[in-house]
Formats: structure tokens, C-alpha cells, sequence
């Protein structure tokens, strides 16, 4: 009897299982994200408004020693990333020009070792030396945030009393700026 009563315990609560599986349900919900979009940035440098090509910025005749002047040129990050700006003189190429009687001989063309050039970003020195000195680096001037500008300003003197060495050369250079992503 006992083995009867096992039995039927075991129909029971199988039949009892199975009357409650099929009632039993777990709550559910679902959520969805639709669209998800990577855009990447951009970084668009403008020196003065203007891509490449860009104007010459220096283009000067007849100067002697204890001449000076000036430039600035506005750096405007015209895309959406930070990014750090750079300058870098390059390409400088010395002539000896005219020799007039005045200059020693051999005369190589001296005035890139005789310009001194400064660049400042809102008055603080980035750089500054003879342009055959500063030629070989590209120089930091600061980071530039997306839609803002930062302006540069190039200075230049010749000594006066550099003398007779100068007269009559030329020297010929490109500026080039860049910007990086910060």
C-alpha cells in the first residue's frame, strides 16, 4: 500500500506541476536605442580666412641695418576639434645678390644670419633667434579650440651694425602653419 500511495503522490504532483506551468509567466519588457550615430570631427585650419595657396607675407626691398617691422596673421581652427598650432620656417635659401665693393669676398649671402626674427602669441615669446638659427624646428604656439582663432605675430629686425656683410643679399623662406589634433 505504501507503494500505491508513493504512486499516486507522484501523479498528483506531476499533474499539479503541469496544471501550474502552464499559468506561471514571468513579467518582460524591452527597451530599444534606434539611430546611433558616430560623426567624426574636424579640424580646418584658415590662416587669415585663407587656405592654401597662401600670400607672401614678407616681401621687402632695400633693407638695411636697424630696419624693423612686423606682421600679424590671425589662426583660425575652423573645424570642430581642438587642435595645437605650429610654425615652422623652412626653405631658407641665402643669395649673395649684388656685391657691391664694400662686401668681403667669398660672399655666400649672410642675411639669414643676420635677421632676427620673434614670434609672440598675445605678447608671450614662442620664439625668437636668427632666421638661420630657428629654421630646423617647428615651433608650439598654443592650442586653438574648434571655431576659435589665436593671432601670431612675426617681428623682424636687422642689427645695425651688422655692416657691409648684407649689402646686396637676399634670403628667400616659407612659413608654413599647421595644426594637429590636441
Amino acid at each position: 500500500m505504501n507503494k500505491k500511495i508513493l504512486v499516486s503522490l507522484i501523479i498528483i504532483g506531476v499533474l499539479g506541476l503541469a496544471i501550474g506551468w502552464g499559468t506561471y509567466a514571468y513579467f518582460s519588457d524591452t527597451e530599444t536605442s534606434e539611430g546611433n550615430t558616430f560623426t567624426a570631427g574636424t579640424l580646418d585650419l584658415k590662416v587669415d580666412d585663407k587656405d592654401d595657396p597662401l600670400p607672401v607675407y614678407f616681401e621687402l626691398f632695400d633693407v638695411k641695418p636697424g630696419d624693423s617691422g612686423s606682421k600679424d596673421i590671425v589662426l583660425k581652427n575652423d573645424g570642430t576639434l581642438d587642435g595645437k598650432a605650429y610654425i615652422h620656417f623652412k626653405n631658407v635659401v641665402d643669395s649673395p645678390g649684388t656685391t657691391p665693393e664694400s662686401e668681403l669676398t667669398p660672399d655666400n649671402g649672410e642675411l639669414s644670419e643676420n635677421l632676427w626674427i620673434k614670434v609672440s602669441v598675445d605678447s608671450t615669446t614662442i620664439v625668437e633667434g636668427f632666421l638661420s638659427d630657428i629654421k630646423s624646428n617647428s615651433y608650439l604656439l598654443g592650442t586653438i579650440a574648434g571655431g576659435s582663432s589665436l593671432t601670431v605675430t612675426i617681428e623682424w629686425s636687422i642689427n645695425s651694425d651688422v655692416g657691409d656683410v648684407i649689402q646686396g643679399d637676399s634670403v628667400t623662406f616659407d612659413i608654413e602653419f599647421s595644426l594637429e589634433q590636441a
